[in-house]
């Protein structure tokens, strides 16, 4: 019997009915093979785009997929690959402004808001990535990522119980959900079971298809295990792998396109302003009549990454009359433009009145587009620890803003620098070793210093460890200085951090006040003893107690 081969349907209506069909390959097949024949629809080109991601090479695809999306602007789908697409090779803005315009074509497109949930958590926007991962779980209740994916935002959060419960539902539908398991373990972890927590993660770290995030994930929670375990050289060898895991996957390529690192910088610019006059930064170029038109009061929230500037925020955004910003970077664009090199930093001593109002323009459309409401009879917090490296341009721009400025004992903030898993980026990259984290707080401390006698500053300074010890006293006091009366609605932040969970702290304030932190240090003295001669100054200069 004679077979007659039938050519594949290398045509627009045959790719399109591959595309509804079962099998994915085929459809990417007939996309190639039809490429190569010049049709490039954009169905072909998403196809094709499809198959390099397939292939580990996203940005071939983003290239295909920003032609199909221009090509087709209607089309939610293509929109929705393209924010996918964009995520994977590290660019998220974009990626949220994809998925944005693929939910505007199809409101219900259930891969556009699981790409959605995905960007905002990359962007520490919990609450818009829970919203987005809730409506793709009711969009198709038999799916589990979305589960899945709502029980890390739960553990995240602080909130063991509902981290249980969505892992639960996730790992019904699909035993395999690694997120979910490890979203169980973390929340044995908050419920005083650690020994479950490290059989679990131990368990998941024997696997050998887990992703890097994942591998990741599971060696800093299972060091969490060991240390509520009492177990600290054990728990430090785990976050240390973390660290170097983290390291060589997402810092180092990082490291590599960058000028300059943060080090450097920071390094850079204390040696130039302590040779530079003291006139030029004793004036500014006017009133910020923008900021008197905004809001009703200007303040920044600074210190170094861990030293309480997290509970401060959220303590005062607990106010009825105070409003924040957590970490946003908006004044990034400025800060890139004006502290990059000598000659930026005399352009900024030199800055006009033209050119500071164009500065605080900008950042104040900023400031109104993340708030989107009215604001101007409120107290405006812009919190984000590193602004401690901009106080210069500041000083310029915002002449009546108020400095709130955070301290802890920097054994702890370097050891919680250390332990805590941040959003790589070139700061962030400082903390992946020991050494590292010293130098750089050494060298923010040191250039603090340099700006706070050469800048003219209004300061109020918090020891984190005084807030705890004595809530009332140090909240009434902040708040005094901010221009806000007392109000006992402060009392409620744990509540706010329970809501948010954008940084490494927001788990732990969301139990309220403690002092689980306050000495932590002690416990892995062995370990931070080659740093310690590196703190050692700073300890003094603040007042915290030597070493035993």
């Amino acid at each position: 019997m004679t077979t007659t081969f039938e050519p594949p349907d290398i045509t627009l209506a045959g790719i399109e009915a591959a595309d509804r069909g079962p099998d994915r390959g085929a459809a990417i097949d007939l996309a190639i093979a039809a490429m190569g024949r010049g049709i490039e629809a954009p169905l072909v080109l998403r196809l094709v785009a499809e198959g390099l991601e397939e292939d580990g090479r996203p940005r071939d695809a983003a290239g295909l997929l920003e032609r199909s999306t221009a090509a087709a602007p209607g089309d939610a789908r293509g929109w929705a690959q393209y924010g996918r697409v964009l995520l994977a090779v590290g660019q998220p803005v974009e990626a949220r402004i994809a998925h944005a315009n693929a939910l505007r074509i199809e409101p219900d497109l259930y891969d556009a808001h699981i790409g959605a949930g995905m960007v905002a958590l990359r962007l520490g926007e919990v609450a818009s990535s829970r919203a987005h991962y809730a409506r793709a779980a009711e969009l198709m209740p038999a799916e589990g990522e979305p589960l899945s994916a709502l029980a890390v935002i739960a553990a995240r959060q602080g909130d063991a119980k509902a981290a249980r419960d969505f892992a639960r539902r996730a790992l019904a539908l699909n035993p395999d959900f690694i997120s979910a398991q490890i979203a169980v373990a973390r929340a044995d972890i908050m419920e005083g079971a650690p020994e479950a927590a490290e059989g679990q993660l131990t368990r998941l770290l024997a696997r050998p298809d887990l992703s890097d995030d994942h591998r990741a994930d599971c060696l800093s929670y299972l060091a969490d295990a060991l240390d509520a375990l009492g177990r600290p050289a054990e728990a430090f060898a785990m976050y240390a792998a973390t660290n170097a895991r983290l390291e060589r996957i997402n810092a180092a390529p990082l490291k590599a396109a960058l000028r300059e690192t943060t080090l450097d910088q920071a390094r850079r610019l204390g040696a130039w302003f302590e040779a530079a006059p003291n006139a030029a930064w004793a004036t500014s170029p006017g009133r910020d009549d923008e900021g008197a038109r905004t809001v009703a009061g200007h303040v920044f929230l600074m210190g170094f990454p861990r030293s309480g500037t997290t509970l401060l925020e959220q303590v005062l955004a607990s106010h009825p009359g105070v409003v924040a910003i957590e970490e946003r970077g908006m004044l990034s664009e400025a800060a890139g433009h004006f502290l990059r090199s000598a000659s930026a930093l005399e352009r900024l001593a030199r800055i006009t009145p033209a050119g500071a109002k164009a500065c605080r323009e900008v950042y104040w459309r900023g400031v109104r587009g993340v708030l989107g409401e009215d604001v101007s009879d409120k107290v405006f917090i812009d919190k984000l620890p590193l602004h401690t490296v901009a106080l210069p341009l500041i000083a310029k721009l915002f002449p009546d803003a108020r400095i709130l400025f955070a301290i802890r004992d920097p054994r702890d903030v370097a050891l919680s620098c250390f332990r805590r898993r941040f959003r790589i980026n070139a700061a962030m990259s400082e903390f992946l070793t020991l050494e590292g984290t010293a130098r750089y707080y050494d060298a923010v401390m040191a250039l603090a210093e340099i700006y706070r006698a050469k800048l003219p500053l209004t300061v109020h300074t918090v020891h984190h460890e005084a807030l705890v010890a004595d809530f009332e006293g140090k909240a009434r006091a902040a708040l005094e200085f901010i221009g806000v009366d007392w109000n006992p609605s402060v009392h409620g932040f744990a509540e706010r951090a329970r809501a948010g969970a954008n940084t490494p702290s927001a788990a732990q304030l969301s139990r309220g006040l403690n002092a689980d932190g306050v000495g932590a240090w002690r416990r892995y003295a062995l370990q931070l003893a080659p740093i310690l001669p590196m703190l050692e100054p700073w300890v003094e200069r603040f007042g915290y107690p030597p070493g035993d």
